[in-house]
């Protein structure tokens, strides 16, 4: 017996080789691919085939704030390429993702064409979505889709929106989704203004704002 367990004893040189080649394994299974995209780094084939994505993102989480910025890739002179981010959708994380909502504090009002204020209270607002409040629904009803009508942020020039009805939220309040085709250009300026308010309300997800 004590032959045997002489038998499995490995001296020290050897104990040394195996702990390396353990180490060796570890590493590769842990690999993983990083790509400096700063210079030239030989990865221009893989820049070019993100440039061409149909949609690309950049994700950030802060605490339970989920910023979802747009990225695009743009090739220069002598085949350089640069990135830029537009202003992020935020959700919201806990059971269920969703959308950031901002609450209205009556600095924002819904008009029309004449820049008359309509009997509509705005609720929240988020990148996808507004809920209007009526006071009194005996006088008034809401519609069921939004046309024709504005929204007017402060210091800022009126967004035409449009929408549909997605549920009654109770009595007095209506939610409605927002946006239509053609409506790219209102949701850019929707999300660049929320984006500036999110950083207003929660500067610790935005420590490092672009300025």
């Amino acid at each position: 017996m004590a032959k045997l367990h002489e038998e499995l004893l490995i001296n020290d040189q050897e104990l040394d080789l195996l702990s390396e080649m353990l180490a060796e394994t570890e590493k590769a299974e842990n690999k993983e691919l990083v790509y400096d995209i700063s210079g030239k780094s030989g990865h221009e084939a893989l820049l070019f085939q993100l440039g061409l994505a149909d949609d690309l993102q950049l994700v950030a989480n802060y605490g339970n704030h989920h910023l979802v910025f747009p990225v695009q890739m743009q090739m220069g002179d002598f085949s350089n390429f640069s990135m830029s981010l537009k202003s992020p959708k935020i959700f919201e994380t806990g059971d269920q993702l969703r959308a950031w909502r901002l609450s209205n504090n009556t600095a924002m009002s819904i008009v029309n064409e004449k820049g008359e204020v309509l009997p509509y209270r705005v609720k929240d607002l988020s990148a996808s979505g507004i809920s209007l409040l009526i006071d009194d629904p005996e006088c008034e009803t809401l519609p069921k889709e939004l046309n024709n009508i504005y929204l007017q942020l402060p210091d800022q020039e009126r967004l035409a929106i449009s929408g549909s009805q997605i549920r009654r939220i109770d009595q007095h309040t209506v939610a409605y989704s927002l946006g239509k085709e053609g409506d790219d250009n209102m949701l850019s300026s929707l999300t660049e203004y929320l984006f500036k308010c999110h950083a207003e309300q929660h500067p610790e997800a935005h420590i490092n704002r672009f300025k």
